[in-house]
């Protein structure tokens, strides 16, 4: 056996021990959430809050459609508000040269290096002064303001990529500075507007500390709340087949959208720098 093929053989078999305990968790989380544990018969009884409310140990769930309509509004808004405000200020940090633009790149970095619980206290407070509190606006405020700058770094590393000459080259033209970002350097990050849009979704998507923390009216629920209730005051999961049933629903669009987003992913790293 030549040595090349050796090294093969090494990945492979690190790389299938590796997945082993994924897929072990995988088929446990089908099998959990379609058999009766009681008399270990294939059922889809856990599937019912598709229907109907559901209640278990005095926990009541609603019918499920609701809070996916509202998850899908949550999320989508995130990404519009997001994108839209990390895409020109990655610009304006990357091509503009202006008073107070180092200082604001350090603010940035700055508010990235809190954890978010640290800052519990003061979010609280801030929302409720405002009158936010139990409203979406809150919410999505506290969330952007946590996740911009991490998204305004990666898009600044896009336009970064892009040779001055090409816009320049465009505004010589006749084109005005806008015209020259729609027309020659939009296309060329476009991956990266992609990928920041990705995280912005994901992101909001599984958002459910905020809800908790700011949001009490059932009827605002998200899908994570909808699943995080089904755990006690005591952090102890009760009831292993609904809980993944609802887990199992809750993933689906998840590795749905990053089917069709693992390229976008595969181009971009912190620095902006694209990879083949």
């Amino acid at each position: 056996m030549s040595s090349s093929t050796l090294k093969k053989a090494l990945v492979h078999t690190y790389m299938i021990l590796f997945t082993l305990p994924i897929v072990g968790m995988i088929a446990w989380y089908f099998l959990a959430a379609t058999m009766n544990f009681t008399t270990h018969a294939f059922t889809l009884e856990n599937f019912a809050f598709f229907s109907r409310a559901t209640e278990y140990e005095g926990i009541e769930l609603p019918v499920i459609w609701p809070i996916v309509r509202n998850t899908l509004v949550y999320s989508l808004l995130i990404v519009l508000i997001e994108v839209g405000v990390a895409v020109p200020t990655a610009y304006a940090f990357s091509r503009l040269d202006f008073k107070g633009k180092r200082a604001a790149m350090k603010f940035l970095f700055l508010m990235r290096s809190f954890p978010g619980n640290t800052l519990i206290i003061a979010i609280f407070a801030i929302v409720f002064k405002m009158g936010l509190f139990n409203t979406y606006l809150g919410i999505i405020l506290v969330a952007i303001t946590g996740s911009l700058p991490g998204l305004v770094y990666i898009m600044k590393g896009f336009f970064d990529e892009v040779p001055w000459d090409i816009e320049w080259a465009a505004m010589v033209d006749g084109t005005t500075r806008f015209g020259a970002f729609r027309k020659i350097l939009a296309p060329y990050v476009l991956s990266g507007i992609g990928a920041i849009a990705v995280f912005a979704f994901l992101g909001a998507y599984g958002e459910w500390f905020l809800f908790q923390l700011l949001l009490f009216n059932d009827d605002l629920m998200t899908l994570a709340g909808y699943l995080a209730k089904l755990v006690t005051k005591d952090s102890q999961i009760i009831d292993y087949g609904l809980i993944t049933a609802i887990g199992l629903f809750y993933t689906l669009p998840v590795v749905v959208f990053y089917i069709f987003t693992q390229k976008m992913f595969m181009r971009v790293n912190l620095g902006g720098v694209k990879q083949s």
